[in-house]
């Protein structure tokens, strides 16, 4: 498989190496690089799982990429760990802003395998061992300061950075949010179509016969048949009673308590 002209760290360091002869060399365990130039020279790997020896190799000792086989050309250069350990690097630095804020650390980056030169770093938030983490885009010309384990970028936050990879919570923050705001464009919708439909609505019969007053509604009431037949001129409703409360005649047991000679006491 050809080389790509772009290379992340991360995968030549997973790789395990081995020479055009099909000798095992280990996997990948450390980069080399020049920190002011942003360049990468080169890898390490460990032979073996225990020992402090490490094979170092150039960058342009590369020649395969075969899945997860890197295939090297000529031999390696042998060294410690504790050499490994003095040379410089920002791999792993956490980065701040100018102010001091503590934005996140430099988890990877981007390599020109046919120069060496850095494309851009990759910055998480929380540990990069984590599944499924968010990766934000840092160019080499913002970082204004290298100290060891420490950068300092012109960044406030890091969401001036590009986005380049999700993850799930910066995924779900985004959902959530979206989620909100349809919500609220849904209500601010809704109530502009109650506003709407309640000022086109026609007014209920009730609502125009309150206009009129209770002056309609007692006219009526004096111009009410209540001969049954519907003929004949109309009568008032006082014509209605026989015997009006003012004109009802006595009755016979009032009029013996009313009549004085019939008095109890005489």
């Amino acid at each position: 498989m050809a080389l790509p002209q772009e290379l992340l760290v991360s995968t030549l360091l997973r790789a395990r190496v081995q020479d055009d002869q099909g000798a095992d060399h280990g996997v990948g365990h450390q980069v080399w690089m020049h920190p002011p130039a942003h360049r990468v020279l080169g890898w390490a790997s460990r032979p073996t799982s225990f020992g402090p020896t490490r094979s170092v190799w150039r960058l342009n000792q590369l020649r395969q990429l075969q899945g997860d086989v890197a295939v090297v050309s000529e031999t390696p250069a042998q060294t410690q760990q504790s050499t490994l350990d003095l040379l410089p690097t920002i791999m792993g630095a956490h980065l701040y802003s100018p102010d001091g804020l503590a934005l996140g650390s430099v988890v990877d980056a981007v390599v020109i395998l046919p120069t060496g030169a850095i494309g851009h770093y990759l910055v998480a938030r929380s540990d990069p061992r984590l599944p499924a983490t968010s990766r934000w885009r840092l160019q080499p010309n913002t970082i204004l300061d290298q100290q060891p384990g420490r950068v300092v970028a012109a960044v406030g936050t890091l969401d001036d950075l590009p986005l380049v990879r999700t993850g799930l919570r910066t995924r779900a923050l985004q959902t959530s949010q979206r989620w909100r705001e349809r919500l609220q464009e849904t209500t601010v919708q809704a109530g502009r179509h109650l506003e709407d439909w309640l000022h086109s609505a026609p007014l209920p019969k009730h609502h125009r016969n309150r206009s009129q007053g209770p002056r309609r509604q007692r006219e009526d009431i004096l111009h009410t048949d209540f001969s049954g037949s519907g003929q004949g001129p109309e009568r008032e409703v006082w014509d209605a009673w026989e015997h009006p409360p003012h004109r009802q005649p006595f009755s016979h047991q009032d009029s013996e308590i009313r009549d004085p000679d019939h008095e109890s006491w005489i």
